[in-house]
């Protein structure tokens, strides 16, 4: 399950980070968009860039909260 996997492993990054730490994100639209992916980890960038000749790479700003 694709989906339980993006979650886990952005969660684990997420957690590594220093309060404040920032996560950039970058993912290709080719097989899965970008708007299911950030509907599985379950958090929204900050920003983000589409780059590349068909505009389906994505890259993604992600911050880590102080807690």
């Amino acid at each position: 399950n694709w989906q339980n996997i993006i979650h886990d492993g952005f969660h684990e990054c997420m957690r590594v980070l220093k309060p404040n730490g920032t996560l950039v994100f970058k993912w290709n639209e080719h097989d899965i968009p970008v708007s299911e992916i950030i509907k599985a980890i379950g958090h929204q960038p900050l920003f983000g860039h589409k780059s590349g000749k068909l505009q389906k790479t994505h890259w993604l700003c992600f911050m880590k909260e102080e807690k």
